[in-house]
């Protein structure tokens, strides 16, 4: 048992991120780690924005994709790729395809929203409906098997993985002393590779990962030390809401590498998105700001300390948007 413990953990490493960054960096851009004034304000300690709204795509999402095409022999290339998706992880596919003219079909949740769409149909990707995203999951993997594409999942996925913690080498390279990362968390994509970046270069920093009290999973499953069943509500955050398979190599890396994961309401997520426009003038989707939310719930226990907040994404639609900070306001 202590073997295959061992190996989940070390599914990804430190090296992998590195080799990751090598691999990307003509695709991805730096975004700006920014001290945010008014919330170390709000909250009584330092914080900054790691600001991957300003990733090309408007998400963090393009550098696991990029890393994982990239990665791709000369075959799988020709086949292309194939994934389920909420948004953001497929328009990164999209982007990085287009760039490396590889194939890419992407199946969608009607629900999903029409920007992100729009944009993954704009840099040539198939696009297919279902219900939901789960039926668009298990959809992609009869397809993938079918045709030869290779299935990309948004963060069962070691290149996914590696890809987006190179996000935590950007942070330790711009400021080594921070104490505590809050990010946010769906599959668990980006939360483990950030902690495997964040922990291989200062194990003293604290990773802490946000999701929705509509879908907790990570939040139950590390509170109980195993994979258990969860229940599961509609969120705002789609993104970093939904099913995830108990066996999927990111709880491990969870597990064993973020130090808590913490929950926020979704009226504590609208407050965040329009105190990102308000204070910031940033639009950030539902899925991007949580980690923001949470650095205002959880400001007694930051005290102290230097925290990041990493804010993923900025893709909505403008009268969705319009919507959830009016209901903010409100």
């Amino acid at each position: 048992m202590t073997n295959h413990r061992q190996r989940l953990t070390d599914s990804v490493t430190l090296k992998d991120i590195y080799a990751a960054s090598g691999r990307i960096k003509s695709t991805v851009c730096k975004t700006p780690l920014e001290l945010s004034h008014p919330l170390s304000a709000l909250v009584g300690t330092e914080v900054r924005l790691k600001m991957e709204n300003l990733q090309h795509t408007g998400s963090f999402k393009l550098r696991g994709a990029a890393n994982v095409l990239a990665s791709l022999n000369a075959d799988q290339r020709r086949a292309g790729v194939i994934a389920p998706t909420a948004g953001n992880h497929g328009l990164g596919l999209a982007c990085a395809g287009h760039a490396a003219g590889i194939p890419v079909s992407i199946f969608l949740p009607f629900s999903a929203d029409p920007i992100k769409v729009s944009a993954m149909k704009s840099y040539g990707a198939q696009v297919t409906f279902f219900d939901n995203i789960e039926d668009a999951r298990q959809e992609a993997i009869v397809a993938a098997q079918q045709s030869g594409a290779t299935f990309v999942s948004a963060y069962n996925n070691q290149q996914m993985i590696a890809g987006g913690g190179t996000v935590g080498l950007e942070i330790m390279e711009d400021w080594p002393d921070a104490d505590v990362i809050l990010v946010n968390i769906g599959g668990g994509g980006l939360a483990s590779g950030i902690a495997t970046a964040i922990k291989g270069i200062n194990p003293a920093a604290e990773v802490w990962a946000v999701q929705s009290e509509a879908s907790p999973t990570f939040e139950r499953w590390k509170e109980a030390g195993e994979a258990i069943p969860v229940e599961i509500s509609s969120s705002i955050a789609e993104g970093i809401s939904g099913y995830i398979e108990p066996e999927a190599i990111t709880w491990p890396l969870i597990r064993d590498r973020v130090d808590r994961v913490l929950l926020v309401s979704e009226a504590e997520i609208k407050a965040a998105m329009l105190l990102m426009l308000n204070l910031h003038s940033h639009v950030v989707e539902p899925s991007g700001v949580p980690a923001v939310a949470a650095a205002i719930r959880y400001a007694k226990e930051l005290s102290g300390r230097k925290v990041v907040c990493v804010v993923s994404g900025r893709n909505i639609s403008g009268s969705r948007y319009l919507k959830l900070v009016n209901e903010a306001s409100l």
